[in-house]
């Protein structure tokens, strides 16, 4: 039975006004394609928090270190060493220490290798020495002077003459993107440094690439923070030098002002005490060791 047409409108209001509009025809939206967005997102999740990295940007990357850092074990066989010169997952590895060094089954540990000296890129001088996470293991099995390691997660090959360093979790850190420094942004007054070592030499950096920077916990440097990655034009009498392995970019003369570069930005993921490693999460152009960031 067809009801005639005032009595349907009545209808509908009788129901309430969300019945009402139900039955209202769609009208053409005029509004900000933004606004329509965000009314699709809910407000606890506008701006919500983000991981900035992923595991394998700390966990398969590394640290600077001093030269002499102490280290509980060195890798001096294998149970599979008549057949492989390197290991990895799931080889048993022979360790030159065992209860004498409080080793215990069960405890974790970083597979470790010093690795090449990082030097400034302005002047040359020493900031440390880089040490490579090559995996994970456990203790087997533990001897007096002797012990079993198992390797349970390796990043890359494992070699004789590695050493054993205590594990300790590293979390991802959790912060809001803002908008990267574009073309005409002011200096933000913070902490500045360089960028001086990057994940297996690579020269050309971009997006995703993760690389060690010159500020850290004395800079007020934390993880989840981000820096802000730029250079100075080159001019006659000043620009692009050779300095060690790379060319590097240098400031303009006191009393010369030009704009700022901007290259992208990256985000802070472990922090030492004057080092940090960070990923680079935007880039515009080609960006390389020696170039300079800021605190944002």
């Amino acid at each position: 039975m067809r009801l005639p047409r005032p009595r349907v409108l009545a209808f509908a209001l009788a129901l309430g006004p969300a019945a009402a509009l139900a039955q209202a025809p769609d009208q053409p939206n005029v509004g900000n394609a933004v606004a329509r967005e965000e009314l699709m997102v809910p407000n606890s999740l506008a701006g919500a928090p983000t991981p900035t990295g992923y595991e394998s940007d700390l966990y398969c990357y590394g640290y600077l270190g001093s030269d002499n850092d102490p280290f509980v074990a060195e890798v001096t066989g294998a149970k599979e060493i008549a057949e492989q010169i390197d290991f990895t997952t799931p080889n048993l590895l022979y360790l030159a220490a065992g209860a004498d060094r409080g080793l215990r089954p069960g405890d974790e540990f970083w597979i470790v290798t010093p690795e090449h000296e990082v030097v400034s890129p302005m002047n040359g001088n020493p900031l440390g020495r880089f040490y490579k996470y090559r995996g994970r293991g456990v203790v087997h099995s533990v001897e007096g002077r002797t012990s079993i390691f198992r390797v349970v997660d390796a990043c890359t090959d494992i070699p004789l003459g590695s050493f054993l360093k205590k594990f300790e979790p590293i979390p991802i850190p959790l912060a809001r993107r803002t908008p990267p420094a574009v073309a005409g942004d002011p200096p933000s007054g913070k902490p500045q440094g360089r960028i001086i070592d990057a994940r297996d030499g690579v020269v050309a950096l971009g997006q995703d690439n993760d690389v060690i920077v010159d500020l850290g916990v004395a800079n007020g440097v934390e993880p989840g923070d981000f820096l802000t990655i730029f250079r100075y034009s080159t001019g006659r009498e000043y620009g692009i030098r050779p300095e060690g392995a790379y060319w590097v970019t240098v400031p303009p003369p006191a009393g010369v002002e030009i704009p700022r570069t901007y290259l992208g930005e990256l985000a802070i993921l472990q922090v030492g005490d004057r080092w940090a490693i960070g990923r680079i999460t935007d880039s515009y152009q080609l960006i390389e060791v020696g170039d300079q960031v800021e605190v944002k």
